[in-house]
């Protein structure tokens, strides 16, 4: 991730105020743990094998988790789209969606049994040049057609002024 890009998107995350003086290891900066993030996203690895040059993948997936349910990416991802749409890279005239099943073996609050396995549905509106524009989960027990709708309360943008 360049500075400029790093620059728009930093007053989002909430960083450590940790005084210099204080003892102890230093903070890892939250730009290391979204490079991590874009690391894990880039490759389709494990979480457990993210390079060392890295933070733990624990505190990574955790920061990550936490940056979900406080809506920071949510944010971010609304901010970076409109961006897009205005400097002209984003085309919504044409849009896709995407599901996809992922399984979770584990159970969880939000798992929903199908005949198969547990798991969730995941849902993704993206414009056509493959730029996401909205995307949802969705316990699996639902069918995939009832879920297109649900989708769009996740939009990231607005609509235009100038259309």
């Amino acid at each position: 991730m360049s500075d400029e890009q790093w620059g728009r998107i930093r007053k989002h995350f909430p960083e450590e105020h940790i005084p210099e003086g204080r003892p102890g290891r230093k903070p890892i900066t939250t730009r290391k743990f979204l490079e991590a993030a874009f690391w894990i996203l880039n490759t389709g690895a494990h979480w457990h094998v993210l390079p060392q040059s890295y933070p733990i993948y624990r505190d990574v997936h955790r920061r990550i988790q936490q940056w979900c349910r406080d809506e920071v990416l949510s944010d971010v991802l609304t901010v970076l789209a409109h961006t897009l749409r205005e400097q002209g890279s984003s085309d919504v005239r044409v849009c896709f969606i995407v599901a996809m099943f992922s399984s979770a073996k584990g159970g969880g609050d939000e798992i929903g049994p199908t005949k198969c396995h547990n798991g969730m549905n995941i849902m993704e509106i993206v414009d056509r040049h493959g730029l996401p524009l909205a995307v949802s989960t969705h316990a699996a027990n639902h069918r995939e057609v009832t879920l297109v709708q649900l989708s769009f309360n996740f939009y990231m943008m607005r609509p235009s002024r100038r259309t």
